[in-house]
């Protein structure tokens, strides 16, 4: 019983510590991606371009396709044959747009 209590307290203090730190983040920051000079919006994806820089998927964990050039929501794969992203219901596929370089 004692163990318990203990384990019920600290998954309690776990909980508020939780809520503590995603209250104080900014949810509209800045993402910075991967290679530290690459910005994106928040709410979006960072997806390597084409030509190797990031670009941004104007979706929040978006799935980036082989392709560099679109994303898809998360959860969906890229079916680059018909261009659309696969899942039980069927999505647009996104274009993806340039990032906001830091310097």
């Amino acid at each position: 019983m004692k163990a318990f209590v203990i384990i019920l307290m600290y998954s309690l203090v776990m909980m508020v510590f939780t809520q503590i730190i995603q209250a104080n983040s900014s949810p509209n920051a800045d993402i910075i991606c991967p290679d530290a000079v690459s910005v994106c919006q928040a709410n979006t994806t960072c997806c390597i371009a084409t030509d190797g820089d990031y670009s941004c998927c104007p979706i929040q964990d978006g799935v980036c396709c082989s392709d560099h050039i679109h994303c898809c929501p998360q959860h969906y794969k890229c079916d680059l044959k018909i261009f659309k992203c696969d899942r039980v219901l069927s999505a647009k596929m996104l274009g993806v747009k340039a990032s906001l370089n830091k310097n």
